[in-house]
């Protein structure tokens, strides 16, 4: 499945609105600049589905269950990714006024670490 069809599906199913999908595409954007990689089912799908989803919500002014604090305190460990998280959350609350919580903060840190754990690995294949 590509973005395109995860997004259709999305908006299919009413989970996303395309307000939600163009900012998500944006973030996505910014994520590929930063890491200078390419964002795909691989290393994207839960990202991606995740960042549609919850745009909507914000944007609908719906409650968003809260990281346990456990979760929260390991996304703070991951200390770039955190930094970026927090720069994309800027973001969001400038260009869109979007509000990111700190519990979506560090999930999404979470799901960069995540993207920068499939890029370590994959330079460790390649050097193999």
């Amino acid at each position: 499945m590509s973005f395109a069809e995860r997004f259709q599906f999305l908006l299919d199913s009413e989970q996303a609105t395309p307000e939600s999908i163009h900012i998500t595409e944006e973030i996505i954007e910014t994520i590929q600049k930063e890491y200078k990689i390419i964002l795909d089912e691989t290393n994207g799908a839960s990202l991606v589905t995740h960042l549609a989803v919850t745009l909507k919500k914000i944007k609908a002014q719906e409650n968003l269950l809260e990281m346990p604090e456990i979760c929260v305190n390991e996304a703070l460990s991951y200390k770039e990714e955190m930094a970026f998280a927090e720069k994309i959350a800027g973001f969001l609350k400038k260009a869109h006024q979007i509000d990111f919580n700190r519990s979506e903060t560090a999930f999404l840190a979470i799901h960069l670490r995540n993207i920068n754990q499939h890029l370590e690995k994959k330079e460790v294949d390649i050097q193999k």
